[in-house]
């Protein structure tokens, strides 16, 4: 009888209401070690945010799979103690609080079958070899290390058990060039006033969510609000990277992701819209008309309310026509001077009967 096959009929063979039982107790068994989501109590003075921000496995630089895949195999481990297994595990029941993740498929838990995991399969196409895929294309070397590494194990390339895995995962190089405690070597310019304006605007709106536009050469990043739910959309793989080690290094609440399409809405639809998108800072925004405008549509429907700064830059889009271009699309609010030429404008979206 195949693995799949036995899993199903160890989970025939008991009462419903039993099954539910023993799920329930292996899933809490999950959240009390720290590996599965279970909603904090409301009001919770928590320091970290107070809701999943959902992703895609499409947004996720290799830091990001590194830390999902083996958070799957702590996952596995721990369900196995207690009897239960996962059958598909796969980056879809990953998601991010902050830069931790968490598993959140329940349903994905069944009684350990007695012919070995029957989500191995999945892992390893889905999860392990696509990983290491993408590692060893940073590492020419990667690929005979890995084949003199698995040869150690006997078997190991056919049924690599989860220690195998584990130790194989947690040798898969890094980006050398970044540090988790370094920006990078380019000095970056502050976004000044802006941050300020930012968090003061959050605060107002009582925001829950709120969504950080990075250009392909951004200013530093904004200081998170806690509280908030905070993702980074970077237009770059590798300062996607760098700055999810750095959060995950500093236990920061903001959650870094590739925007690798340009549109996060359609690489995740589940994704809920932010009460706000902040776009602050020099280049963080296009300097042509054209995709200044596409900016404005797509920002539209990520979020309720939007904070954009302009920044005079030479062969850039003036001022007039920048406000010409987000009008179309939003309401503007107010405008405020923020030095040097720039001006940051409070945007809101326009009810849908006046669209």
């Amino acid at each position: 009888m195949s693995s799949w096959a036995s899993a199903n009929f160890l989970e025939a063979a008991t009462p419903a209401s039993g099954r539910l039982q023993q799920r329930q107790y292996a899933w809490e068994t999950l959240c009390a070690a720290g590996l599965a989501w279970q909603p904090g109590p409301a009001g919770s003075n928590d320091d970290r945010p107070a809701a999943l921000t959902l992703s895609s496995p499409g947004e996720w630089t290799a830091e990001h799979w590194k830390d999902a895949a083996l958070h799957i195999l702590r996952v596995e481990e721990t369900l196995r103690r207690a009897g239960w297994t996962l059958r598909d595990p796969s980056l879809h029941g990953i998601q991010f609080l902050g830069c931790r993740p968490l598993w959140v498929r329940q349903l994905a838990l069944i009684p350990q079958p007695p012919s070995g995991w029957p989500g191995r399969t999945i892992f390893l196409d889905q999860v392990f070899r696509p990983l290491v895929e993408r590692c060893q294309g940073r590492d020419s070397r990667w690929r005979a290390a890995l084949r003199s590494w698995f040869a150690r194990f006997p078997g190991a390339r056919q049924r690599p058990d989860l220690a195998v895995l584990r130790e194989c995962i947690e040798r898969l190089p890094l980006r050398h060039r970044w540090s988790p405690w370094q920006s990078h070597r380019d000095a970056l310019e502050p976004p000044g006033l802006a941050s300020i304006l930012a968090r003061e605007e959050a605060a107002a709106r009582g925001a829950s969510l709120v969504y950080e536009w990075r250009g392909p050469r951004p200013a530093a990043p904004l200081r998170p609000v806690p509280g908030p739910a905070w993702i980074r959309f970077h237009q770059d793989e590798d300062a996607a990277a760098a700055d999810y080690l750095e959060q995950r290094a500093a236990r920061g609440c903001a959650l870094p992701l590739w925007n690798r399409n340009g549109d996060p809405m359609s690489a995740c639809p589940q994704r809920a819209e932010a009460d706000l998108l902040i776009a602050a800072g020099r280049g963080n925004l296009p300097s042509s008309r054209d995709d200044l405008a596409a900016f404005a549509r797509t920002a539209r429907r990520m979020a309720r309310a939007a904070l954009v700064e302009f920044v005079p830059e030479p062969g850039g889009v003036p001022w007039e026509e920048f406000l010409d271009v987000l009008r179309a699309c939003w309401r503007l609010l107010r405008v405020t001077e923020t030095g040097a030429g720039r001006r940051l404008c409070v945007l809101e979206r326009p009810p849908a009967a006046l669209w």
